[in-house]
């Protein structure tokens, strides 16, 4: 972790802060009575976990801020996911990326992850931090915290969009449950287009809802975000779409009753600038007509 505008108050105690940050004082954390909601319980054990995973590799810095914030939730604060423009962090995608995901991972918490669905939205917002954290790791450090850098950062990022992924389609599917609905959405991972094993899961309820409404016409359309150039999201939302398409037609739905088609950046769920990778344009649309 460099030294960053994110507290003052570490940036100037960096030698303090390492010197009492131990493993005592992580178990003292977490140990702790804890008070407040399962939300701010769940991120008090999920901070404990990164302190002790940064004690691990010695980065006591780490290992003290994030026992800090363990120790806020624990104590029943509503602790915030950080933001990265507090960090250091040199990559320009990678910090686009992390505010982009922000502003989502917010939204998503205030909307219903806190009160609805409080374990698996403080484990988005733990991975969240997880990975702003191992983004600020300098890829010029040396010695044993340098080389388990990118492997962090990679099992962060997985397990935050894991995460974030199963919050949405949660979502979706009890709507499916209470309302009878007629179009679906499935989402990808950025200039993917392999389903996961929950969006496969999501379509096979998508092909039995079309077994019991036995609409007319399904029509499954393909988009990208505006990352990239033109020609090449055309080719990937066709991918997509043909994808998605294929996995309902092994699951009984009827080929005939299809219409696939692929739109590339057009059409934008949020409308962004161009170059920028947005996970809610990464999508698939299913309409039962």
């Amino acid at each position: 972790m460099s030294f960053s505008a994110r507290t003052l108050i570490v940036a100037a105690a960096a030698v303090v802060l390492s010197a009492c940050t131990t493993v005592s004082s992580i178990d003292a954390v977490a140990n702790m009575q804890t008070s407040g909601s399962a939300f701010t319980r769940g991120l008090h054990a999920g901070y404990v976990e990164l302190a002790y995973k940064e004690a691990g590799f010695y980065d006591w810095v780490d290992a003290g801020f994030f026992r800090d914030k363990a120790e806020m939730a624990g104590s029943g604060q509503v602790v915030l996911p950080e933001d990265p423009n507090d960090w250091s962090i040199s990559d320009p995608d990678m910090m686009a990326a992390l505010n982009s995901e922000r502003q989502r991972l917010i939204g998503v918490l205030d909307d219903f992850g806190r009160s609805e669905k409080p374990d698996l939205a403080a484990l988005a917002q733990v991975m969240y931090d997880c990975w702003v954290e191992e983004a600020e790791e300098s890829s010029e450090r040396r010695g044993f915290v340098a080389e388990h850098q990118p492997v962090e950062l990679g099992r962060c990022q997985l397990d935050y969009f894991a995460a974030m992924e199963e919050l949405l389609a949660v979502e979706v599917v009890e709507v499916i449950v209470e309302v009878p609905v007629s179009e679906f959405v499935v989402y990808f991972g950025w200039d993917q287009s392999d389903l996961s094993p929950l969006a496969q899961s999501f379509l096979n309820d998508v092909a039995a809802e079309a077994s019991v409404q036995s609409p007319a016409t399904i029509a499954v359309g393909g988009f990208t975000d505006t990352s990239g150039a033109t020609a090449y999201n055309m080719q990937l939302s066709k991918k997509r779409a043909e994808t998605v398409a294929g996995y309902l037609v092994g699951h009984g739905v009827n080929p005939e009753n299809m219409l696939v088609g692929w739109f590339g950046e057009n059409d934008l769920a949020v409308e962004t600038a161009d170059n920028v990778r947005e996970p809610n344009n990464r999508r698939v649309e299913i309409i039962f007509e």
